[in-house]
């Protein structure tokens, strides 16, 4: 190989080197170079409800969070945290007027206080009626019903058809909930176990020919409840009898031993 052969060689081969030198150099600068910051989200924290919850629902402290949505996408009727900071202890007990989804979030109108206008409306499902009866206090269960719970309606009559007065007891309506009794509409506990409901009102869900057949027993008789167990506790009654009607078969409802809620006519 002769010397001016070497020399190309030589020249091309330190080319290589300071060309891998350089890329090596401007690569590392590339890296080094520090990334720009993700530009931060303008928005605000609104109140949501951290579950799934039912119309008609008291919210617990559980149920509710703060959630930051983009600013573009805020409600006037949203609950805000920067104009309401204590949301989240003022809305414990509110009830929901309508069902919610986990995250979505609290409206100024999706929920009323207890104590508020529209707070029984917003107890009841759809389709159904608040009726209120009178009971007696002194012998409501030993005062261990609460909202909330399931009764079934009896109506206590003197029958005569058969040329003697008989009196009886028939089951008027089945598995009907207790909406409040007197101002209590939410559960209320003390200690180990419910407190007592004192009231001489009772509020009960019922259809419009629920409600129907409630008034026709008020004027057959005396009308009485008997407080249901958490399981169903229908005896010799068909489904299709349940929730409507007067029925014909008498001591159709085991009671329990403490006592019926007696109203008055």
């Amino acid at each position: 190989m002769s010397a001016r052969q070497l020399i190309v060689l030589g020249v091309a081969a330190l080319a290589a080197v300071l060309a891998l030198i350089l890329i090596r150099g401007v690569m590392g600068g590339r890296q080094a170079e520090p990334t720009a910051a993700a530009a931060p989200i303008a928005g605000e924290q609104v109140l949501v409800l951290t579950r799934d919850v039912a119309q008609g629902a008291a919210l617990t402290p559980s149920d509710l969070g703060v959630a930051l949505f983009p600013q573009g996408s805020i409600s006037q009727a949203y609950v805000r945290i920067s104009s309401q900071p204590s949301a989240q202890a003022d809305f414990v007990g509110a009830i929901t007027r309508r069902p919610f989804v986990a995250g979505e979030p609290i409206t100024t109108t999706s929920v009323v206080q207890p104590e508020g206008r529209g707070a029984m409306a917003a107890l009841l499902q759809p389709g159904f009626r608040a009726v209120a009866i009178e009971i007696d206090p002194e012998t409501a269960v030993g005062g261990y019903i609460q909202p909330n719970d399931h009764v079934d309606v009896l109506v206590t009559h003197t029958d005569n058809s058969g040329g003697t007065d008989q009196v009886r007891s028939d089951v008027v309506l089945e598995d009907i909930r207790i909406l409040a009794l007197g101002d209590t509409t939410q559960p209320t506990n003390g200690g180990e176990g419910p407190t007592k409901v004192v009231a001489g009102v009772a509020v009960l869900e019922l259809s419009a020919e629920d409600a129907r057949a409630l008034a026709m027993a008020g004027e057959l008789g005396t009308v009485s409840l008997a407080l249901r167990g958490v399981e169903a506790e229908t005896v010799g009654m068909s489904a299709s009898n349940s929730r409507h009607g007067v029925s014909q078969q008498s001591g159709a409802v085991r009671v329990h031993a403490y006592g019926n809620v007696v109203g008055g006519n």
